[in-house]
């Protein structure tokens, strides 16, 4: 299902974008870890694409199951993960989150790993009046259940090689 149309990120980098984020919602030290070494990633390349919420039960999925049979199902339905950095614009874009929903963001594996090498899945809450970006494990066999909703991507104006 659409969730959310991008016609450009309106910050220059992840720099800027990060600083804000903390300004409205609370960061987890593990997104903080990680971007660190990513502050000078340029959003210039990311025009016009689709975030879409899929849930797992929506899919197919019956009872509790592998990420790396999430991720293969997103494929099968022509769905991109999304990058990294994305994720921090996302936490403001969605500015009237409901309290209690957590959106896991359907990152590519290992493409946030912080500096004790642990991989991480961002993901976007709200609980106690405030807006969170944080994570959670992102390994392949990491369990997520029918109920959980993931974000994806769909590029409008990209082609795939």
């Amino acid at each position: 299902m659409l969730w959310k149309k991008i016609k450009k990120i309106p910050y220059k980098n992840v720099d800027s974008c990060i600083k804000e984020v903390r300004k409205k919602s609370i960061v987890s030290p593990w997104i903080e870890d990680i971007f660190s070494k990513k502050k000078k990633i340029n959003f210039t390349s990311y025009n016009n694409f689709e975030i879409h919420r899929l849930n797992l039960k929506e899919l197919g999925f019956k009872k509790a199951t592998k990420l790396k049979n999430v991720y293969k199902m997103f494929k099968k339905f022509k769905y991109d993960l999304v990058p990294p950095e994305i994720s921090l614009y996302l936490r403001l874009v969605y500015t009237k989150q409901p309290t209690g929903e957590w959106l896991r963001i359907s990152v590519p594996f290992d493409s946030m790993v912080d500096r004790d090498k642990v991989p991480h899945l961002p993901k976007l809450g709200r609980a106690l009046g405030k807006n969170f970006l944080e994570t959670y494990w992102s390994y392949p066999n990491a369990i997520f259940h029918p109920h959980n909703d993931f974000l994806v991507i769909k590029f409008c104006d990209r082609k795939k090689n």
